[in-house]
């Protein structure tokens, strides 16, 4: 059950949305939230519902040890302990396939593969859990108040299949004490409703153009950059849509999630870019990898004799590249156990790196039209090339894409049959109106007023019945970041 199907729309959703309303007092509306989260698990595959259960027992003892512990030794033994017990479950169901096909390349061996299905949603409630466990580790008054808490924070249904990835000390707070007004209501639904358009009125859309043009074999220039625009599309607005989706929800139950992006082709640098796409996730390798490891013992060492050497402001720009290169690893890696995954995370990895140490000098070209300008050409150029390396199925497609993209600028009729059959004036509209809103400046100031908020409802009306035609007449088609 995903948020765009009609069972969630007219019967979970209305549901849970009753039921909570009628429950009084916090706990008790807590106690409903963990059931109703629990059992929109469980639609998705019920088998993995212990797996959850298990996560959230194994985390929650965790935390109360780490927050009853005085010993340093013995809560730094509990705290790496709980962090490897959540991210080896992590790899044992997402990479361990991955692995023996590359042994078995490597070595000439023939380890018949694991063929252990992925849990839904797991790559999101595994940091999830650890954000709590470290935050418990990094200080105690931090444990979570009950069960019930650690419960809901790691399953919270809004959250759990694809983010945002809700900050403990952000969720926290919301759990003792939060309320919700007619007018949280009225805005998380539009929210709601906003996000379902995106979904399914451009990145669905604009996602049978990509499909047909990477399902083709005849590839010139024309389709490598159609394929990759409308990727970029597509990928942003179905995600973009599912995390408008999730803030709606949660805001419908009294809950403020965090924003997941901020315009984010409009950004000036590919360290721009990341401050502006994922940004939970961002934010979370940010407090949990990147930091740890510049504050770490051997990579302190490291910057004392690097200064030494070649000054503190030259050591400072080099100091960031061994954690920046780790970071940048795990995203590609995150994101999916195949070696396209790892060259797309490392190929934003250079160019942050490059932007990082001065190569790049991008916040002085930002000081300047000219140099924006610049700027701008370049972060679209390696965010297209980057949405080739995430979409393609293999290295080998990748590679077939990326050379038509610069090379394929001789035209054949095969080439011109598969864009006569693959686009059309609907994915064609679709996608110029995606574009636009991509790259189009944020309000400074929304206007407001009893005639304002009057059009904003008949407007997510009209929206909603444009999207419930929409899921009338087309098949299913799951968010990208489920498969993560």
């Amino acid at each position: 059950m995903v948020f765009s199907s009609a069972i969630f729309l007219f019967a979970f959703f209305p549901a849970a949305f009753a039921l909570y309303r009628l429950t009084p007092g916090v706990r008790g509306k807590n106690i409903v939230l963990l059931v109703l989260s629990l059992v929109f698990y469980a639609f998705g595959r019920l088998s993995y519902v212990p797996l959850l259960l298990v996560s959230i027992l194994v985390n929650w003892g965790a935390g109360r040890l780490l927050g009853r512990l005085t010993d340093k030794r013995a809560r730094r033994a509990v705290g790496v302990t709980a962090v490897a017990l959540n991210v080896g479950a992590m790899a044992v169901f997402k990479y361990l396939d991955f692995v023996i096909a590359n042994i078995n390349a490597l070595l000439g061996t023939a380890i018949p593969p694991a063929g252990i299905p992925l849990p839904l949603g797991i790559s999101f409630f595994t940091f999830t859990a650890v954000s709590y466990v470290v935050e418990v580790w990094r200080k105690p008054a931090n444990m979570a108040e009950s069960f019930l808490d650690t419960a809901l924070y790691i399953s919270f249904f809004p959250a759990i299949l694809s983010g945002p990835i809700v900050p403990w000390k952000t969720a926290a707070p919301q759990l003792r004490e939060r309320s919700c007004t007619a007018e949280d209501a009225v805005a998380g639904i539009r929210r709601f409703i906003a996000g379902m358009g995106k979904k399914l009125l451009i990145a669905d859309i604009v996602g049978g153009l990509v499909d047909g043009i990477y399902a083709s074999g005849a590839l010139d220039a024309r389709l490598a950059w159609l394929g990759a625009v409308g990727y970029a599309v597509q990928i942003y607005f179905d995600f973009a849509g599912y995390t408008d989706m999730a803030i709606g929800i949660g805001r419908c139950f009294g809950f403020t999630l965090p924003e997941n992006f901020d315009r984010p082709y409009r950004a000036l640098g590919l360290t721009d870019f990341w401050k502006r796409w994922h940004m939970s996730l961002t934010g979370w390798f940010r407090n949990y990898v990147y930091m740890p490891l510049v504050m770490s013992r051997p990579l302190q060492r490291l910057y004392k004799r690097m200064s030494a050497r070649y000054g503190r402001a030259k050591a400072n720009r080099l100091s960031i590249l061994i954690p920046m290169s780790v970071v940048w690893l795990l995203t590609g890696l995150w994101h999916g156990a195949a070696w396209h995954y790892v060259l797309w995370g490392l190929w934003h990895g250079l160019f942050c790196a490059l932007e990082g140490v001065g190569l790049i000098p991008a916040q002085k070209m930002n000081k300047s039209r000219a140099g924006r300008a610049a700027l701008a050409v370049y972060t679209a150029l390696v965010v297209l090339m980057g949405t080739v390396l995430f979409r393609a199925q293999d290295m080998a497609q990748a590679g077939q894409m990326l050379a038509a993209m610069f090379t394929g600028w001789r035209f054949t009729a095969a080439g011109t049959l598969t864009i006569q059959t693959a686009a059309n004036g609907m994915n064609l509209t679709c996608l110029a109106v995606g574009a636009v809103l991509s790259l189009a400046p944020g309000m400074k100031k929304r206007p407001e007023g009893p005639a304002v908020e009057a059009a904003r409802c008949v407007g997510s009306l009209a929206l909603l019945v444009l999207c419930v035609m929409a899921m009338a007449r087309g098949g299913f088609a799951p968010f990208i970041y489920l498969q993560f």
